[in-house]
């Protein structure tokens, strides 16, 4: 599945997490930087040395980062299918605004027309606070819609993006005891946690999903419909099949006590995947 992560910054020592030197330094990239300092008992989050819960410990204190509109984010992303991780050579990228529907709006902001190399890598750019989507087709794959979540203020943590033949298409619906209905789209979910990573324990809410559509959480790589799965394994990946065509919302909450974590707004058009990421967000 695919992931487009953005990085929200975390007030850390505020709201449930400890920060254990001055905000506004980068003071790690990996936990062991902080046992380096002398912090045994501290985890690594949004280079923040913390105590406390990094996971969650934002949750009710997240401040959307203010853009840098002067200035431009650049990065790369590998397209590889699914199923076997091999590389999607052969597929057309677009950058689209999020309010632009039809991804018809032409200009360097939002280019149209790229193409991976021939190991599925992609090279993209775009304008700290961009919130918008991908949209990648190709002839072996799921049209497909890549929507950031959040605006864009720093390159994604996740390089990959896992696409989806037609026939695995069906097959994910099967397992999740539903048949595709082309008349309508498909949402995969990503929960996100505090420090950019895939949210175990999440349960997902659609107000957009109605009595056709289907919920599932990916289990072990497997699509499965509650009630033998309620919550994201440690992948963090759900999704509804079969949601109708139009202008959709996703929740995400913590299983464990309903506690909410955030939500993303996105489209659903037919016979097409949307990839949708939900981290925390302000409240």
């Amino acid at each position: 599945m695919n992931r487009i992560v953005l990085v929200l910054p975390a007030l850390l020592g505020a709201f449930g997490c400890t920060a254990l030197l001055n905000a506004g330094e980068v003071q790690c990239e990996t936990t062991k930087d902080c046992e380096a300092r002398g912090f045994a008992e501290a985890e690594c989050a949004e280079n923040v040395c913390v105590e406390g819960d990094p996971m969650w410990g934002c949750l009710g204190h997240v401040v959307e980062p203010v853009p840098d509109k002067t200035k431009t984010v650049d990065f790369s992303i590998r397209l590889v299918f699914a199923s076997d991780k091999g590389p999607v050579a052969t597929a057309t990228i677009d950058i689209c605004d999020k309010l632009d529907v039809d991804c018809a709006v032409m200009s360097t902001d939002v280019p149209k027309g790229l193409s991976p190399d021939a190991d599925g890598n992609v090279s993209l750019h775009a304008k700290q606070g961009f919130d918008g989507f991908l949209r990648i087709k190709g002839p072996e794959i799921m049209d497909s819609l890549v929507f950031v979540g959040r605006p864009i203020v720093a390159p994604p943590t996740v390089k990959e993006v896992r696409l989806v033949r037609p026939e695995e298409y069906s097959a994910i619906a099967t397992l999740a005891d539903q048949k595709v209905d082309p008349t309508r789209g498909s949402a995969i979910l990503l929960a996100i946690d505090c420090q950019s990573l895939p949210g175990s324990g999440v349960r997902f809410e659609s107000p957009s999903a109605d009595a056709n559509s289907k919920l599932f959480y990916l289990i072990n790589q497997l699509p499965t419909p509650p009630p033998q799965a309620t919550k994201t394994d440690v992948d963090g990946f759900g999704g509804f099949l079969n949601m109708p065509v139009g202008a959709a919302l996703a929740q995400s909450f913590r299983a464990e006590d309903d506690t909410y974590i955030g939500e993303s707004s996105f489209r659903v058009l037919a016979n097409t995947l949307s990839y949708v990421q939900i981290a925390p967000t302000p409240q």
